[in-house]
């Protein structure tokens, strides 16, 4: 198991950092009215769970992405570096689809592509490290949770 460079997981949480935060930005300006208006699912845990969530996910994506980035060059790792820049825009676009554009079909086609990059994002980084591709596992449970929570949004409203 390599060891991971303290450099690599600073950078990689200030990535995390600024994706949270620019995604908590744009999450807030759909919040008012035309949210409050949404029928939501019986399942929907409370707004306060979100934050701690996406906090604890993307450390571990981060930690994870310091591990694979910590390898050697190769064409593994160039892949890997492609899915996660991928996931970041995604990630971020999601916020901007959903919740700022007041458009929950857009943001579901998001999250569908982000899901698909995710999961290629786990095989990746299983491939070079697999204790990266197991630390990405929650962040891919939690976006299948929250797209079950986009598609019954989309469906009753």
């Amino acid at each position: 198991m390599a060891t991971l460079k303290p450099t690599l997981v600073v950078r990689y949480l200030v990535i995390s950092l600024v994706m949270l935060a620019v995604g908590g930005w744009l999450t807030s300006l759909g919040f008012g009215p035309w949210y409050d208006s949404l029928a939501l699912p019986p399942w929907q845990p409370p707004a306060w769970v979100f934050s701690p969530a996406w906090f604890l996910i993307l450390g571990l994506l981060a930690v994870a992405t310091a591990d694979v980035m910590g390898t050697p060059e190769s064409a593994q790792r160039a892949k890997a570096q492609t899915y996660y820049w991928m996931q970041v825009i995604l990630n971020v676009s999601w916020s901007a689809a959903f919740f700022a554009g007041n458009a929950p079909t857009l943001g579901l086609m998001v999250i569908g592509a982000l899901v698909i990059v995710l999961a290629s994002m786990v095989r990746a980084y299983g491939a070079i490290s697999r204790r990266a591709g197991w630390l990405l596992v929650p962040y891919l449970l939690w976006l299948l949770f929250a797209t079950s929570l986009n598609v019954w949004i989309v469906q009753h409203n």
